[in-house]
């Protein structure tokens, strides 16, 4: 079989609208939010936990319970700074998790050492360290949490564009920055290398970064420079190899600086008369490329050493190839879709109805991502956002245009397989609200609950992943993510689950949730799915590939007689 699925894991609708499942950066470990009720005093208070589960076996293997009234909003995995795009062990190992409710207090557990095969029980209060924001008072809420520069760090964002609290879990001390411009990753970051932390601030009427280092009791400034001829900065990101910064205004001034991390402004790439501006950026893995999309529909790769377009690639609402490189999804049954080959050009995907008063506008690009080897990317132009562009940056051509049935959600490369991309699309409870000039979802129908997709560059077809339903459970998947493979061997296992283990933990895995629920799938990446249309195609290939030989071959032949004829006249002139 091509998709294999573990058994299902069942939690409560609240607790999966509160945090879906999780896993570890090396997928070892999946995270899930429990709550339990309990009747005292004549009323009833409501409790709840992590639950942390083995992601092959999913048997629970800890149970950290949060205090009563901690409701959790945030729970997030530790990331090391870089991951290995091999299947070969990380050099270290470290899980470590935190719980953020929105008042301030933030509880983080080492589960390195803790697990104890015979004992199930709750969590003691000698394994959590707890970190209580107070100063801002009650009036700020908590906007958001992530993890610092190490394991032994945390930022609390507050709201309001108040401050940043860095955190110091040894030492159990903070250090505040204030005025930071957004709380997520295009407010803030990180120096590869070093893994200085940088900042962007607006503390008065100009967007200025920040670059700090050091240990957080001596936190000093490195280095601090203004965006010179920016409007109103919209986000920042490091190189991979830490030499820039590139820095991208609002989309009505069409300018991305490139600076050197002690603030000199290496490049200035800018356009003019093209209408609005950039709507995002970004660095290939390898750090030889810088895409900026803009909302004129085109996204422009800069390289590195002029920081000037060498890669250009336009997405329009109309397609037209003489490759036959478009699929289509089309709905089977309630919970099943297929791809279908478009034979007949040009085509028209579904587009958004857009006006001048739309604020933002839905010219932009969401969705800018590169594989793990930087030769292929997929976009999202957000004028058609049920279509997904799949450019070969090697021949700057589509790999493939996959047309949906409802608006792409999220894509995500696999982090050890750089042919394999995930889609998750909106499923029929979260109807799209827009209105389509083109399109109209009524035709389909409302019983379309596929919503995951998997392309596989050594696939002639696209697949539809369909999760069987138990019950009311996946009626309709919320969320999907990959699951990083990793073979490790039970010992308590016998030799012929651990060879069955072993197999699949050479597949991809996936984690696959809906509101209440989760489970993994295991797809067989090497197996390309068989179906009638898959069949046909590989005939026609087949077909085509004996055709373009006999055609070689006898224009060889052809060339071989004429060449012969050739030298036999020039004898007979001699």
């Amino acid at each position: 079989m091509i998709m294999e699925f573990s058994e299902l894991v069942a939690a409560s609708r609240e607790c999966g609208k509160l945090c879906q499942a999780i896993a570890s950066y090396d997928g070892k470990f999946i995270a899930t939010v429990s709550k339990s009720t309990a009747l005292a005093a004549n009323a009833v208070s409501q409790q709840y936990k992590l639950v942390i589960r083995s992601s092959r076996s999913l048997m629970i293997k800890k149970q950290l319970q949060l205090p009563p009234g901690f409701i959790p909003k945030m729970v997030k995995w530790y990331k090391p700074a870089a991951l290995r795009l091999s299947d070969e062990p990380l050099d270290y190992e470290i899980h470590r998790i935190f719980a953020a409710n929105d008042e301030g207090e933030v509880r983080i557990w080492d589960l390195d050492g803790m697990f104890d095969v015979a004992s199930n029980g709750i969590d003691d209060l000698k394994s959590v360290v707890v970190v209580r924001q107070i100063n801002w008072g009650s009036n700020v809420p908590i906007k958001n949490v992530e993890w610092g520069r190490s394991p032994d760090e945390i930022l609390v964002f507050s709201d309001y564009q108040v401050s940043i609290a860095i955190w110091s879990l040894v030492g159990r001390e903070s250090v505040e920055i204030y005025h930071p411009k957004y709380f997520t990753a295009k407010g803030f970051s990180f120096q590869p290398d070093t893994r200085h932390i940088t900042i962007l601030t607006r503390p008065v009427s100009e967007d200025i970064i920040s670059v700090y280092g050091g240990p957080l009791s001596e936190l000093e400034t490195l280095s601090t420079f203004g965006l010179l001829d920016f409007y109103d900065a919209k986000g920042f990101k490091w190189s991979p190899d830490g030499r820039w910064i590139a820095a991208y205004d609002t989309i009505t001034n069409f300018q991305v600086g490139i600076y050197t991390p002690l603030g000199g402004l290496y490049r200035v790439f800018a356009m003019e008369d093209i209408g609005l501006g950039v709507c995002d950026i970004e660095w290939s893995p390898a750090g030889n490329l810088l895409a900026v999309a803009s909302c004129d529909g085109v996204i422009r790769c800069l390289n590195t050493w002029t920081f000037t377009p060498t890669v250009i690639l336009k997405h329009s609402t109309s397609i037209n190839t003489k490759e036959r490189i478009i699929f289509v999804e089309q709905p089977v049954n309630g919970n099943h879709s297929k791809y279908h080959r478009v034979q007949s050009y040009p085509v028209y995907p579904p587009k958004l109805r857009s006006s001048l008063t739309d604020a933002p506008p839905k010219t932009g690009f969401s969705m800018v991502k590169f594989n793990n080897d930087g030769t292929v990317l997929a976009t999202r132009f957000d004028l058609i956002p049920t279509t997904l562009w799949i450019w070969s940056l090697r021949t700057m051509t589509p790999l493939a245009v996959l047309v949906h049935v409802r608006k792409i959600k999220s894509v995500e490369w696999h982090p050890q397989k750089p042919h394999l991309l995930l889609i998750v699309c909106a499923n029929s409870q979260a109807k799209d609200d827009e209105i389509y000039d083109n399109y109209d979802l009524a035709d389909v129908g409302t019983e379309n609950d596929c919503c995951t997709y998997v392309w596989n560059a050594e696939w002639r077809n696209p697949y539809a992943l369909s999760v069987p339903r138990v019950g009311t459970a996946f009626a309709g998947v919320t969320d999907a993510t990959w699951i990083r493979s990793k073979v490790e061997v039970d010992d308590r296992a016998d030799d012929h689950t651990r060879d069955e283990d072993s197999e699949l933990d050479l597949r991809a895995k996936l984690l696959i949730c809906d509101r209440g629920s989760f489970t993994v799938g295991y797809l067989d990446d090497e197996q390309e799915p068989e179906d009638e249309d898959t069949k046909v195609q590989r005939l026609i290939d087949g077909v085509q590939q004996q055709e373009w030989a006999e055609l070689t071959t006898t224009s060889y032949i052809e060339d071989t007689f004429a060449i012969v004829d050739q030298r036999r006249r020039v004898v007979k002139a001699v």
